[in-house]
């Protein structure tokens, strides 16, 4: 039987965590089919063999095993790899080092977007955890049942891609392939020119943050700065995303990451050629609020040490 869903993981050295993920989606109780699809990015540690062992158990496991890392050159699994092989009208999406806790979350989305066709994705609320302690996230969702578009899809965040659900129609993967600075970002709002969001609040999902990933554990500087690109880039390819709340954010990131730049340089730490050409280009180009703002902020930094 064709699934109606298919369970997107991608994988990366992750045999501490695998497991746990794999639990999350046998927890599963639907009333349709499903397919779990894995693409593992050339792990080196026992990540595959991992897979593998549960493939033969359950035939509803399909892998994608890669020879050679394909993030590393770019090259983003999800738009190349995962959602073009994906044969449900729905993809979720988790990575293999997060999991779900609660057995209705699929059946829970499914259910609102079968119900809701003017919609395309859900989201739901999730936990962090940090190997020792869970805490809750800082979205500060207050609704049950918020829609989403690009009026308000940072305020706040709709959260991360663990809890997205979504129609795989929607999807513009020759749009997505063409993005240098893909993110999460990118994927919402490319699908949200085919329909409006909806995040659930209900605690659907946990997740890791631990040394091992790709993107918790970067510094400041780089997070603002590759959410500022990323963003900057899918909008411009999206026009009609470009509302004020979008252009607020993007300003925002661009604004933090010329700061970062300040902070680094002032406190004498080692700062790049290509961070120093952002903080002066971007400088040159902003507004009279953003520069006085700019100047305070040097002031400080030099004088009240």
């Amino acid at each position: 039987m064709k699934p109606l869903l298919t369970i997107c993981c991608t994988t990366f050295n992750q045999e501490k965590y695998i497991e746990q993920t794999l639990e999350g989606f046998y927890l599963q109780k639907t009333n349709f089919p499903i397919e779990i699809q894995i693409h593992d990015d050339a792990s080196t540690d026992s990540t595959p063999e991992i897979l593998k062992r549960h493939a033969e158990k359950d035939s509803r496991i399909k892998l994608i095993l890669q020879t050679e890392n394909k993030y590393s050159q770019h090259i983003m699994p999800w738009w190349h790899y995962s959602f073009p092989q994906a044969c449900g009208k729905y993809i979720a999406l988790c990575e293999g080092d997060d999991y779900w806790v609660d057995p209705l979350k699929l059946q829970k989305q499914v259910d609102f977007l079968e119900a809701n066709s003017n919609y395309v994705i859900s989201w739901t609320n999730y936990k962090i955890f940090n190997g020792t302690d869970f805490s809750l996230n800082s979205f500060g969702h207050t609704k049950e049942i918020t829609t989403i578009d690009y009026n308000n899809i940072f305020s706040p965040y709709c959260t991360l891609t663990l809890t997205a659900v979504f129609k795989k129609e929607a999807l513009d993967l020759e749009l997505l392939k063409s993005f240098k600075h893909s993110k999460d970002n990118s994927l919402y709002i490319v699908l949200l020119k085919k329909g409006k969001g909806v995040f659930i609040d209900v605690l659907s999902s946990v997740y890791r943050v631990h040394e091992g990933g790709v993107y918790s554990l970067q510094s400041n500087f780089f997070k603002n700065y590759s959410s500022y690109l990323n963003v900057l880039e899918v909008t411009n390819a999206v026009p009609e995303s470009k509302t004020a709340n979008i252009n607020k954010v993007v300003k925002s990131l661009g604004n933090a990451t010329m700061y970062e730049v300040l902070k680094l340089k002032s406190k004498g730490e080692k700062v790049t050629e290509n961070q120093l050409d952002f903080m002066k280009t971007y400088l040159k180009k902003a507004d009279f609020k953003t520069k006085i703002k700019y100047y305070k902020k040097l002031f400080k930094y030099k004088f009240l040490k």
